[in-house]
């Protein structure tokens, strides 16, 4: 079930497609109510730092635009995602 969460089509407008810039997203990443993780504020920090960190690598994009995606009991992941960018 935890592999579905956030991807129902009624709340996410195109669900399977990664938005970083999504609006009104009532998603459960970090569970909810007193099973909230304790954690989360240091993990949207260190998402933050990580992104900027990728967006500043010159001409950074996806080696395969269309990944193969490994299917988990809990978590949907793509098997690999390498990444090309020009040396600076």
């Amino acid at each position: 079930m935890q592999g579905a969460a956030n991807r129902d089509p009624q709340q996410f407008p195109e669900p399977d497609r990664f938005d970083i810039l999504r609006r009104n997203n009532r998603h459960v990443a970090f569970g909810y109510g007193v099973h909230h993780c304790l954690g989360a504020p240091l993990a949207r920090i260190e998402g933050q730092i990580a992104f900027l960190a990728l967006l500043r690598l010159p001409e950074l994009r996806l080696e395969n635009p269309a990944p193969e995606w490994q299917e988990g009991v809990s978590l949907r992941t793509p098997k690999s995602l390498p990444v090309r960018f020009r040396a600076s």
